[in-house]
């Protein structure tokens, strides 16, 4: 509240408002926004359902950097088990890493079969866009992609292929889109509320 605001208008406030804050609440927990206020937990497991793919996630706390060693089904973090947020940050460095080499391969077999062809590949990680394509044909894509299920990911990647050719959102743009996936429409929306696959601890 302002500064010397009457309290007493709060809950009057709050009550005209409730439509409007319940609908903005359930968007915001549909986009995968933390709403607890509270700091991420380490994660025990990290499934990847792009790639079909989880790990279970041991800690061993020690001094120096952190390290990061994946041996099939399970991930080794080495550092400093009181420093939670390097921990963290060096978990999501994995995850850009493993995004990276998971979805360029993809984007190339995507972008030959439907002659869209592309600069290059950058993978980001942006708070909330999934990806975007530059002018010059240099697509980038949110290294959350991994945690999204598969078709979705490779919707995304569709998306901004197809902005290669048409760098906006004109019906032209859309009827490129349906002709390469004529499920497009349910692929956006599902999308549009993709951040209910991203943990917590990613951001």
């Amino acid at each position: 509240m302002p500064k010397r605001f009457d309290a007493r208008l709060v809950p009057g406030i709050l009550d005209d408002k409730r439509r409007w804050i319940e609908r903005t609440r359930d968007r915001m927990l549909a986009e995968g926004r933390d709403l607890s206020g509270l700091p991420p937990e380490l994660p025990d497991t990290i499934d990847f359902l792009a790639m079909g793919r989880s790990y279970a996630v041991s800690y061993l706390d020690r001094p120096g950097r952190v390290s990061i060693t994946e041996n099939g089904p399970r991930l080794m973090v080495g550092g400093p088990r009181e420093d939670e947020a390097v921990l963290l940050d060096a978990l999501r460095r994995f995850t850009a890493r493993k995004a990276r080499e998971f979805l360029l391969p993809r984007l190339d077999r995507i972008s030959k079969g439907l002659n869209l062809p592309y600069e290059a590949l950058r993978v980001r990680r942006q708070k909330t866009r999934w990806g975007s394509c530059s002018g010059k044909g240099t697509i980038s894509v949110n290294a959350k992609l991994l945690f999204l299920p598969i078709e979705l990911a490779d919707h995304l990647l569709l998306h901004e292929l197809c902005h290669t050719r048409h760098l906006n959102h004109s019906p032209r743009y859309w009827a490129l889109v349906a002709r390469h996936e004529p499920e497009y429409e349910r692929l956006e929306r599902e999308l549009s509320r993709g951040g209910k696959y991203v943990p917590a601890w990613f951001g």
